[in-house]
């Protein structure tokens, strides 16, 4: 079942690209030309047929694993974060079908693939669970905060597509390079995804010297130019250089620093380039292609849309996030809190999505305001995701 499992997972990815592919397409050809909008009416309809599908084969394959393993499949970061881009086309299918905005596909669609891309770099095999994950706390915990997550992210995508939409209306500086440096941070995720699942592929893997910590070899799935204290040049090589070059400033604690710190450096570096090869060939800002992108849509809508999407999520990420997570972790711990710095970020979204949501219903707060917190809100979302397991250790570093 567990290699039924994987090759429904692939499908599902198959299908998940595809629809991202029609709908951008779709968006593409309705700016073009009218003649056009038939077709492009039909590739919206196929993209929200493949996303369905994808829905259904991630589905099937999250049950599969869980039958062929014997345990909830959501312990590690791949069955995390394959659950949270299920629960976000989840979500999207759902918002799509009720507000009948196929436009939205072209945004919330790739977050959802880059989601699923970003959860294959992690290792997939099935791993026992440790004693104190063998609770039906866990499922209740990771399963409602991962869907509230999702649900977040049709949020995100609304509220950008909003931004970009009044753009042309009103804005200023700042909100200009704000829209800029959100895609810049795209680029760099998708870097970094290119970047592993490569070197996955490729099988490549070193180890050095690791002084740093409790781990006395550290193994590396990306090139090593950053060692940890206590390694050698010329413990790893890449392309005939001897690595690693330099090591990680003392002051950086735990004993993966140095690795974290290695994959930061190199995700920039390509996200850097991708997004620098996409300038050259767009010729404009990417927030610009954007605004092309977006065309006319109805601002109300995209407003109303975002909104849904956390007053959704909200309750689900509260149910799992803090409300089960405490109670776990009173029955495992014999305290609700330790103020590990995932626990800290998790109140931290939740207390800004908390503030948004008491703007918009007790002040009335919509519009473009309203769109800016719904966008950043994500932004806190996936740097408690990717961030804080990069940049900072604690019993939620999960690999």
């Amino acid at each position: 079942m567990i290699q039924v499992s994987s090759y429904l997972f692939l499908g599902a990815f198959v299908a998940y690209l595809a629809s991202a592919v029609l709908y951008v397409t779709r968006l593409t050809l309705r700016r073009r030309d009218p003649r056009y909008f038939d077709l492009a009416d039909r590739l919206g309809s196929h993209g929200y047929k493949a996303a369905v599908a994808g829905v259904i084969l991630q589905g099937l394959a999250i049950a599969a694993r869980w039958i062929g393993s014997g345990q909830v499949p959501l312990a590690n970061m791949f069955e995390y974060m394959s659950f949270m881009g299920w629960s976000i086309m989840l979500f999207f299918v759902i918002l799509s079908a009720w507000y009948k905005l196929p436009g939205l596909g072209a945004f919330v669609a790739p977050v959802g693939v880059v989601v699923i891309a970003y959860a294959s770099v992690f290792p997939t095999e099935v791993r026992p669970l440790v004693p104190v994950l063998q609770s039906v706390w866990l499922p209740l915990h990771v399963s409602f905060a991962a869907l509230g997550e999702g649900a977040f992210a049709v949020s995100f995508g609304a509220a950008l597509m909003y931004l970009l939409r009044v753009r042309k209306e009103q804005t200023n500086q700042w909100e200009e390079a704000a829209l800029e440096f959100t895609f810049f941070c795209g680029a760099i995720l998708t870097g970094f995804i290119v970047l592993a699942l490569g070197f996955k592929i490729g099988g490549y893997s070193a180890e050095v010297t690791n002084l740093a910590g409790g781990v006395t070899v550290l193994e590396y799935t990306l090139p090593p130019f950053i060692g940890p204290v206590g390694s050698v040049r010329g413990e790893a090589t890449f392309l005939g250089l001897q690595l690693p070059l330099v090591h990680a400033p003392t002051w950086m604690r735990g004993a993966y620093a140095a690795k974290n710190l290695n994959t930061l450096l190199l995700s920039t570096v390509a996200g850097t380039i991708l997004y620098g090869l996409i300038r050259l060939t767009a010729r404009v800002p990417l927030r610009e292609l954007g605004t092309r992108a977006v065309g006319n849509m109805n601002p109300k809508l995209l407003d109303e849309v975002s909104y849904r999407g956390i007053a959704v999520g909200f309750p689900l990420f509260t149910l799992g996030a803090l409300v089960f997570a405490m109670i776990w972790a009173q029955k495992a711990w014999g305290r609700y809190w330790a103020w590990d710095p995932k626990e800290t970020w998790a109140l931290i979204t939740w207390l800004f999505y908390s503030g948004y949501l008491h703007m918009r219903i007790v002040r009335g707060w919509e519009g473009r305001p309203a769109a800016w917190v719904a966008a950043l809100g994500f932004v806190i979302v996936m740097f408690t995701l990717v961030g804080v397991n990069l940049l900072v250790s604690g019993m939620h570093s999960y690999v």
